[in-house]
């Protein structure tokens, strides 16, 4: 079965993060294989090219259960308040995997209510808030993988060297390899841009 994973777009606007988390996710699932839904009209009209209507994203204005190809009992919500986690079985049952666009906020404000009142099915990746592509990610080696969750490698808060003697802390969990956070290609180019502009 191929798994298409959906993340509703949930904020007016695109900063440039969760650009960068987008075509992150993109690289990791494949072409036609992430929707955006949900999006604004105006920032349809107007996505940046790498996760624009050529990229291999499928964008709309449309919400989820507005889908016609979206068959709402075989939906999965990626929810932190789920009381069941996700598994490699529910792969066997489920075709969509929803997600919340939202970037995280620290701390969390329980934003997915907006998706939970749909009636989807639930689970959730675990105590640690995660930012939505690590969360993509992560529920796309349960359910293709077939890893438990509590098999994968994970880094909580890591704090990401920006100079001499600059650091920031990021407040979720992200998956590791080879002892290093896996963040989206130009994250930190763009959190020394803006440690530059705050130091200014």
């Amino acid at each position: 079965m191929v798994f298409k994973y959906i993340v509703e777009h949930m904020e007016p606007e695109l900063d440039e993060w969760s650009e960068l988390e987008y075509a992150n996710i993109l690289q990791k699932v494949g072409q036609n294989r992430l929707y955006l839904t949900h999006v604004h009209p105006d920032l349809l009209a107007r996505l940046p090219e790498r996760i624009g209507p050529n990229s291999g994203i499928i964008s709309t204005t449309k919400a989820v259960l507005e889908l016609d190809e979206v068959d709402p009992a075989k939906v999965i919500l990626l929810d932190p308040s789920a009381t069941q986690p996700l598994e490699p079985s529910d792969g066997e049952n489920f075709k969509w995997l929803l997600f919340g666009g939202i970037l995280g906020d620290d701390p969390p404000q329980d934003r997915t209510k907006e998706l939970r009142k749909l009636g989807f099915t639930t689970r959730h990746l675990g105590p640690v808030q995660m930012t939505t592509d690590t969360a993509v990610i992560v529920a796309k080696h349960v359910i293709e993988g077939k890893t438990p969750l509590d098999k994968l490698e994970y880094v909580d808060r890591p704090e990401i060297r920006l100079g001499k003697k600059e650091t920031v802390e990021l407040p979720f969990r992200y998956l590791v390899k080879e002892g290093k956070p896996q963040l989206p290609n130009g994250l930190l180019e763009l959190l020394k841009k803006s440690n530059e502009i705050s130091l200014v």
